[in-house]
């Protein structure tokens, strides 16, 4: 399971640059993760199809979401789950976006007090993600 966490922590360092930067995230990354992800998984055997499809369908949802929005989530960002869906699963990703979105939401409400960003401004998920990433695999 080492790799499983090694590849998700690449995919989410190398777009958390451009998300943060640039607001967007890099398609030929998703690509390659999510091949990457689904051999991993066949070559491994580490969760059932049922449980790689669970954890798509989080993606899936966030993908939804940003349709109905009209984009206050970006489409990136669904894509992101749909992979990292892929090598986690169904709980484990919801519970990888409830991380990022909570401290992106701490992180909104600081800077909203202090008077450093607008309510329509937008805050990058994916170095959040990280970041929840990298504690739950300190914890």
């Amino acid at each position: 399971m080492v790799i499983v966490h090694f590849c998700i922590f690449i995919l989410l360092l190398l777009n958390s640059f451009l998300d943060w930067k640039k607001q967007e995230i890099s398609l030929w990354s998703l690509a390659v993760f999510g091949v990457l992800g689904v051999f991993l998984n066949v070559w491994i055997s580490y969760q059932s199809i049922w449980e790689v499809a669970g954890g798509i369908g989080v993606g899936i949802f966030l993908l939804m979401v940003a349709f109905l929005t009209k984009e206050a989530v970006g489409f990136g960002d669904g894509l992101l789950l749909c992979v990292t869906g892929i090598y986690l699963g169904f709980w484990e990703n919801v519970s990888f976006l409830f991380i990022g979105l909570l401290l992106c939401a701490l992180l909104a409400l600081v800077c909203l007090l202090f008077h450093k960003r607008q309510l329509s401004d937008r805050f990058p998920l994916v170095p959040f993600l990280l970041l929840g990433w990298i504690g739950r695999m300190i914890w």
